[in-house]
């Protein structure tokens, strides 16, 4: 029985894409491959992108395990043949696109084989230039935090083998859709309110963070952004993960549907989101910290999201009078956080080390990993269990800065006096 070809879009790590989709696992078949033809200063562009987090181009493979499968039923009986050699020589995926991307811009560079020249950024997401270096001299917070960036893989599966080439020159026949691209032409009146919101009201906000420039916004980042921001506040579906799959069923609960027969889509639920994110929305107008040439931290935005949707549901206990400390305020004590928790994790590492050094350090590492500590967290908002420990630790500290006069930014109404003892 025939299957349908799927694409999977996955969000892969550095690390784990070397490690899934080296040469000894994912093979190149240069019957319908081009070469790899990138200079000096593509390879410098894409490492620079991956880094910042605006690499929205894929790297795309076919599946061989489902495509033998599906070479049977096709009657492609050559393709099942290449297809098993190749799987019985130890390779799981074929290379459909991104051999530049996957080889020369990531391989090459994490295994010292290129130097790089431009900007990278560190687990702070600070911004450091340089010059011909190669990856074994990066100071080590550098390392980690590039092989900690997301690139896109994308699976197709259920592909006959003669069908390759073909699904090869269409991918390079022209840009092809995203995930958020294909997301939004789903016939459901929740994209046509959220692409309405990020055209209106936010548009000039999304420009100003991180991983959201002229190119990402074309491809639809805003749209992404703005769907998970609204997935996090809706009461509906805040314990939810908001990633690719998560967004692509928020969507669909409204196809050929209207809005009110979608809890979902609440009415109260969207007025809500609209509140809160018109808190970050003047924050980010106002702050005088950051300068319009330069971008805010994305971390720094769901950081004012979780402080904003605090001061909201305090229904008018507490008031903004400057968003400029407002801002300042939340990335001081977010920045704060990611100071303490890495110095904690150091603390905590090298007690252990002291009290059991019969362990070895990826022991050490499973006893305490990253997942603990709120440096990690707040790169992992996609998962509904690591942003509510975020979203605790944060307000603990808000709420007490608040009721110390610490958070200078936001002031609580006077007391109502008593009236006199009778």
């Amino acid at each position: 029985m025939r299957k349908k070809i799927t694409c999977e879009p996955l969000n892969v790590s550095v690390g784990d894409v070397i490690d899934d989709y080296s040469e000894k696992k994912m093979a190149v078949v240069k019957s319908f491959q081009r070469r790899q033809v990138w200079d000096k200063k593509t390879i410098n562009q894409y490492i620079e992108s991956v880094s910042e987090g605006t690499a929205v181009s894929g790297i795309i493979v076919a599946d061989i395990e489902s495509g033998i499968v599906a070479s049977e039923a096709f009657g492609d009986e050559s393709g099942k043949k290449q297809y098993s050699e190749l799987y019985d020589k130890g390779y799981r995926t074929i290379n459909e696109d991104g051999q530049n991307r996957l080889f020369l811009g990531l391989m090459d560079f994490c295994n010292n084989e290129v130097t790089f020249s431009g900007t990278l950024y560190d687990l702070n997401y600070s911004p450091r230039q340089f010059t011909n270096i190669k990856f074994e001299k990066l100071p080590e917070q550098f390392q980690h935090a590039f092989k900690d960036s997301n690139v896109v893989v994308v699976r197709i599966k259920n592909s006959p083998f003669c069908k390759l080439p073909g699904i090869f020159r269409k991918l390079n026949s022209g840009m092809p859709l995203n995930r958020t691209e294909m997301r939004q032409s789903i016939q459901t009146p929740i994209s046509d309110w959220i692409r309405a919101s990020c055209e209106g009201t936010f548009k000039e906000m999304w420009p100003r963070f991180t991983g959201c420039g002229t190119n990402a916004i074309l491809r639809m980042r805003d749209i992404e952004w703005m769907t998970q921001s609204f997935m996090i506040l809706n009461q509906h579906t805040k314990d939810r993960f908001f990633r690719d799959d998560d967004m692509d069923w928020f969507f669909n609960l409204g196809e050929n549907r209207p809005m009110q027969m979608v809890n979902e889509y609440d009415k109260a639920q969207r007025q809500r989101a609209i509140s809160i994110l018109e808190i970050v929305r003047s924050t980010v107008e106002m702050e005088q910290t950051v300068p319009g040439s330069k971008r805010i931290p994305q971390r720094t935005f769901w950081a004012l999201l979780t402080v904003a949707e605090y001061i909201y549901d305090c229904a008018g206990k507490y008031t903004i009078h400057s968003y400029d400390q407002f801002y300042k305020d939340v990335y001081s004590i977010d920045s704060q956080l990611v100071t303490n928790s890495k110095i904690q994790q150091a603390n905590d590492l090298n007690a252990l080390r002291i009290s059991e050094p019969q362990l070895d350090d990826d022991e050490i590492r499973n006893r305490l990993p990253d997942r603990n500590y709120y440096w990690n967290q707040c790169r992992r908002m996609e998962v509904p269990g690591f942003r509510a420990l975020r979203q605790s630790a944060l307000i603990d500290v808000v709420s007490r800065g608040i009721k110390a006069g610490q958070f200078s930014s936001v002031v609580a109404p006077p007391p109502v006096a008593q009236s006199a003892a009778k």
